[in-house]
């Protein structure tokens, strides 16, 4: 796959899906999964694994790398996986998105001035990725600069995840760990109640170094989502003139914008899981030991059941599973939609005559996730 994959990955995702919901790929040893219903019951079954470390992967080599990972509730399974989801869900309560309502519109508006005025803003390295890393900043009660740096540093634990085979991918993510460790052991002592972190040192009994590998996580997942999100939401609603004065002028329903570019270009596109017994799925059985890979921007895009799941619209009442679904449903998503629509509002509303060089815009390459690298705007 080249880079024009990576440019508009969709017509490669369609094709998945037209061959089948659910189907064996001999290549790549793994049962590719892209029906919408067939995604759902992958995702909340209970004899599929997110312990993918389980196959052959080079963090073996690097202790540091690989106790971080399964360290990463988001690769547990249950009872652990429940045990530590517990603790955290203890701060990510219902409304905490709202009670963070004021802090966002902060970041956004300390970002927002900081680009008026000037000639061309890059959105994702100028506006998407730092709102995210302030937003998180407010999750984890820490300075903006910990969550900035911390985000650099993360950028190779992405390349890993997206191709954990490859030994010099691991080998610097395990470098970036190493520096992560240090940065987040230097904030503990100072550590707020108010941080999303304080539950875990405040719990003797979980294992040894829960804190650090959550503080990763939680770090990794805030980030890499939320810059995704606003990001790329932006581009395609540059993409249709109509749609963002629509926005930009207070017509649309925030809400159905978000859920809707959630569903056009998901930022997490596709998940792993490992088959823990025999399974049936659409009609295919999936035996134990399986792999098993979610192809989260197929099932949104439902090409199946939707003669027009190429086209953005906000009047669509189709819901998405972008942050997963079943017991590792995102815990964060709340507050990653409440950064992206304040982001992408007020950001609309503030330069309502935005133009996009197209020739600037660069996605994301070699990552899990879905995101822009660069795309150069201005804003009158």
């Amino acid at each position: 796959m080249g880079v024009s994959f990576w440019d508009d990955p969709y017509p490669i995702y369609k094709s998945f899906q037209e061959r089948a919901a659910i189907f064996w790929d001999d290549a790549l040893e793994v049962w590719v999964v892209t029906g919408r219903d067939a995604a759902g019951t992958v995702l909340r079954s209970t004899a599929m694994s997110s312990d993918w470390l389980n196959i052959e992967s080079a963090s073996r080599e690097f202790p540091e790398l690989e106790q971080m990972l399964r360290g990463w509730f988001l690769l547990k399974d249950p009872p652990e996986h429940t045990r530590l989801r517990r603790t955290m869900q203890s701060w990510f309560s219902r409304g905490r998105a709202d009670s963070l309502a004021e802090e966002i519109q902060s970041v956004v508006s300390t970002h927002l001035d900081r680009v008026r005025g000037l000639p061309t803003v890059d959105l994702a390295r100028d506006f998407a990725s730092p709102v995210a890393s302030g937003i998180l900043a407010r999750v984890l009660d820490v300075p903006d600069e910990v969550t900035v740096k911390a985000a650099e540093h993360l950028a190779s634990v992405a390349k890993f995840l997206a191709q954990p085979y490859r030994r010099e991918f691991a080998e610097q993510a395990a470098d970036a760990v190493d520096r992560l460790n240090s940065l987040y052991r230097s904030l503990a002592p100072s550590l707020s109640r108010s941080s999303a972190l304080f539950p875990l040192l405040d719990d003797d009994s979980l294992p040894p170094d829960t804190y650090l590998h959550t503080a990763h996580l939680v770090s990794f997942a805030g980030q890499e989502t939320t810059a995704g999100l606003i990001g790329t939401g932006l581009l395609h609603l540059l993409h249709r003139p109509e749609l963002y004065k629509e926005v930009a002028e207070g017509q649309a329903d925030l809400e159905a914008v978000i859920e809707e570019l959630l569903r056009f270009d998901t930022p997490v596109p596709q998940v792993p899981r490992v088959a823990l017994s025999d399974v049936a799925v659409d009609g295919c059985t999936i035996r134990a030991g399986d792999r098993v890979l979610v192809v989260l921007a197929a099932a949104n895009r439902d090409w199946a059941n939707s003669e027009d799941a190429d086209v953005l619209d906000f009047a669509r009442e189709q819901k998405n599973i972008a942050f997963g679904a079943g017991i590792h449903y995102c815990l964060g998503a709340p507050i990653a939609r409440k950064g992206a629509l304040t982001a992408i509002r007020d950001w609309t509303t503030t330069f309502p005559e935005t133009r996009l060089s197209p020739e600037t815009v660069r996605w994301a390459v070699g990552t899990g996730n879905r995101g822009l690298e660069s795309a150069v705007v201005q804003l009158a």
